[in-house]
């Protein structure tokens, strides 16, 4: 089952990524510089920015499979309702959730794993659905998982608790887009002023290139591009900082 605490580029997202970090550097290098040579200086960062891109796409990922789980748990409740086990209302979602998601759902792909242990390998539903929850790391999960170990020991009402934590995910899931989008916005305008610089230089570069030259010829010059580069990393690394926010 899939691990969400992982992450791992497939051969396109590898390709893509070396492609616009070497594109990036020839950039940054030219208008720093005016010398596509200096574009090496990005390779000891390069572990850096491909270790900030993964915990980029672990969060989406999350994010989706949370949303994902909701719509499990909503469809469940249904069959539970009319009468069927566990084992089948996992069977009867995973064409629904591959409908709404589509064949890339993360969540359809464990519950695929998860049917099989259960019609194949005949191993306990709880069992099962709690490795489910390890593998994924997330609260929510694992307290489905507990609810519903309870209800079958108990005997209590399983359609009343997956009704009530498909409510209260979906209560979760719209505070946290709400404090995701105030996040965005004051992304937005921290990346106004990293990019600010570098729009500043590019202007000079085309509307008085002898003005700026001597940044690209002295000694001087290339201490100050430097310098910008370098406080530049540090207006980034604050922007992360203050908008890293755990929901």
């Amino acid at each position: 089952m899939t691990d969400l605490d992982r992450y791992e580029f497939n051969k396109k997202e590898k390709i893509a990524f070396y492609l616009t970090t070497v594109a990036a550097g020839l950039v940054i290098s030219y208008l720093l510089y005016r010398n596509l040579l200096f574009a090496v200086i990005i390779i000891p960062f390069i572990g850096k920015i491909k270790e900030m891109v993964k915990q980029r796409m672990i969060k989406e990922r999350r994010r989706r499979y949370m949303a994902e789980f909701k719509d499990f748990l909503f469809m469940a409740s249904t069959a539970i309702g009319a009468g069927r086990s566990m084992k089948d209302a996992i069977a009867e979602s995973i064409p629904s959730l591959k409908n709404i998601y589509g064949k890339k759902s993360v969540l359809s792909s464990d519950l695929t794993i998860a049917f099989e242990r259960m019609d194949k390998g005949g191993e306990n539903d709880v069992n099962v659905l709690r490795d489910l929850s390890e593998a994924s790391g997330l609260e929510d999960v694992h307290d489905f998982v507990t609810i519903y170990s309870i209800c079958k020991t108990t005997g209590a009402s399983l359609i009343t608790a997956l009704n009530k934590a498909a409510s209260v995910i979906m209560e979760k899931i719209s505070i946290d887009r709400e404090i995701e989008e105030l996040i965005k916005r004051k992304e937005s305008e921290g990346l106004v002023i990293f990019a600010m610089p570098a729009l500043i230089i590019l202007f000079l570069n085309l509307t008085a290139p002898d003005y700026i030259a001597p940044l690209y010829e002295t000694v001087a010059g290339r201490i100050i591009m430097t310098s910008v580069a370098v406080s530049n990393l540090g207006i980034y690394a604050l922007i992360q900082r203050i908008t890293n926010v755990e929901i």
